[in-house]
């Protein structure tokens, strides 16, 4: 049905006088992100339709009632029958009910993630009616919205209270506190997503603020402590951006706080990183490394000397990544160093140095060599200087591993040559690049089928093939194979479908002919150039390399996320390689 609905809305766009240049150049970019979102949106999103437009041509093509945005408005409370978190990540809303039976107002049927709303509807029947995205999500964002009625005098209470709730969530991350104009909306992000958890008055902006800002300067306990001595923020200082950090103990978790101000028109948004301190790693499988990849890590972990770089973008897990490669460093034998910005996992024989405003990173390494380490771990190689002494410790008989900023393996290279360190220095020294993303991890309790299982069998069952018959597969035999979506959401999963994040992984082997490529050009490195090299040793059976895709697609057909959640992660990674 999506490919009918696709021509169907191609030839109403014909006939607002799009020409059909432009409708190529749009279906060539929607191949790139069909996987994440219809066509609709597609067009949406290039400004060839309008939100209005498209929705009335949808509900036209089904024969389902269109809905605008003045009449699209919720009967009591209806719309408790859809669960929040799938309302407002699937663009749906129930907006009456009558007994089992329920009118639900959508975007688009033919999108991927219609079928989760289906499936948390199960036992209903259902009245479908079409209205604009935009106009759902608004209408979404104003039924759910939770007011928080608090009192001046409890404000300390609640920031306290908030901070323990969030810090025993599985899967959060962070809270935001984010001013509008008449209101301070405090928003959790769990699993990656940005989930709203309250709302406050606009009145109480200030105030909010102020006693974040105060939490920093608070004992691990949550008692106050001199604001002089505690480091924490400058609560009267609302023209500069901020940073902190505290600690604070329930019972045995002990978590770091991360604190960022940025001074906005509306007032201060706030952002508070939760790092659970007496979290366990756990292994590189348990993280969602395949067999194979572990193994090839593992074995560079045995290395006297060289630089391993993790790479992928801020929140990916690249620090738990190195922190569950640490027991495989022989630490106990050799010395083992690690400045980190901030320590976010206490790992034994290992010595942790966080950094601060009288050590960076750069004065860490320089006094680390006092210490005549063995091993070195850089928690991130951020400027030209601590990238130049990351690479001559390689050089000079350290092994270190160091994270950095880049969307694949390979360009983690180009990241260093446009950091000034030299191309002979990179080639000498660099010898395993790893990359990585965190995806969603499907519940396994009730995940579907997907709905397009047959054709993504079809269309990446070589890739499968080839992983089994490597071996790679051999530790995964034993799981559900097939590709699978979320379900409707149960009490496990908090009626969101999915259990956390894994990661999916690429690495990259460099051996003489990428070496001797980066030789050759220098500062005029080509990447493309260089994933040639990599794709021809994989077609000739030298396993030296997996791109990320082929990673997640593995997983995906694994029933352990799903291809959605690949194709989103990928489609930059696999644009630039």
């Amino acid at each position: 049905m999506g490919d009918h609905l696709d021509s169907f809305l191609l030839e109403k766009l014909l006939g607002t006088g799009v020409s059909e240049r432009q409708i190529a150049s749009a279906q060539g970019y929607h191949r790139e992100v069909e996987g994440r979102q219809p066509i609709s949106r597609t067009l949406v999103e290039l400004g060839l339709a309008t939100d209005e437009a498209v929705a009335r041509w949808i509900a036209e093509f089904h024969g389902w009632r269109y809905l605008p945005r003045e009449d699209l408005r919720v009967e009591g409370d209806s719309h408790k029958a859809l669960p929040e978190a799938i309302a407002r990540n699937r663009d749906a809303l129930v907006i009456a009910r009558k007994g089992a039976r329920l009118t639900v107002a959508v975007a688009d049927p033919s999108s991927p993630q219609f079928a989760q709303v289906r499936y948390a509807l199960e036992g209903n029947s259902v009245d479908w009616v079409i209205s604009p995205q935009a106009d759902i999500a608004a209408r979404v964002a104003e039924a759910y919205s939770a007011s928080l009625d608090v009192r001046d005098n409890e404000l300390e209470r609640f920031v306290e209270d908030m901070i323990r709730e969030a810090a025993h969530t599985r899967g959060l991350s962070d809270i935001h506190c984010v001013p509008e104009d008449r209101s301070c909306d405090i928003r959790w992000r769990i699993d990656g997503d940005l989930v709203p958890w309250g709302t406050l008055p606009g009145a109480m902006k200030d105030a909010v603020s102020a006693q974040l800002k105060l939490s920093s300067t608070r004992g691990a306990d949550g008692r106050s402590r001199n604001a002089a001595a505690s480091g924490g923020l400058d609560v009267a200082n609302r023209l500069d951006a901020q940073d902190a950090s505290a600690i604070r103990e329930y019972g045995s978790k002990r978590v770091s706080l991360r604190y960022s101000v940025i001074p906005a028109i509306n007032g201060e948004s706030i952002v508070i990183r939760i790092l659970d301190q007496s979290a366990q790693v756990g292994t590189l499988e348990d993280l969602g490394m395949l067999e194979d990849t572990a193994m090839r890590f593992r074995t560079e972990l045995k290395r006297p000397n060289g630089i391993i770089l993790v790479s992928g973008p801020t929140g990916h897990g690249k620090s738990t990544t190195l922190a569950a490669a640490v027991p495989w460093l022989d630490s106990r034998n050799k010395r083992v160093l690690s400045v980190e910005d901030p320590v976010e996992y206490r790992l034994r024989t290992v010595t942790q140095a966080p950094v601060s405003p009288r050590m960076p990173f750069a004065l860490a390494l320089r006094a680390f060599l006092r210490h005549n380490p063995d091993i070195i771990i850089v928690g991130e190689i951020r400027d030209s200087e601590t990238a130049s002494l990351a690479m001559r410790l390689a050089l000079t008989g350290h092994l270190i591993l160091a994270t950095i900023h880049a969307n694949t393996a390979i360009q983690a290279l180009c990241r260093l040559l446009d950091l000034g360190v030299e191309a002979s220095m990179i080639a000498a020294t660099a010898r395993f690049l790893l990359a990585q993303r965190l995806v969603k991890r499907l519940c396994p309790s009730c995940r579907k089928p997907h709905r397009d299982s047959d054709a993504l069998a079809e269309r990446y069952g070589n890739i499968v093939k080839i992983a089994r018959r490597s071996g790679v597969v051999r530790a995964a035999e034993t799981q559900t194979q097939g590709f699978f979506e979320a379900g409707g959401g149960c009490s496990g999963c908090n009626r969101s479908g999915f259990v956390g994040r894994l990661g999916i992984f690429e690495f990259r082997e460099i051996r003489r002919p990428v070496a001797d490529l980066l030789m050759r050009q220098r500062a005029r490195f080509d990447p493309i150039g260089a994933e040639s090299i990599f794709s021809a040793a994989i077609l000739g059976g030298d396993i030296g390399a997996r791109c990320m895709h082929e990673d997640g697609i593995l997983k995906a057909s694994f029933g352990i996320t799903t291809p959605e959640e690949v194709f989103g992660a990928t489609m930059d990674a696999s644009r630039a390689g």
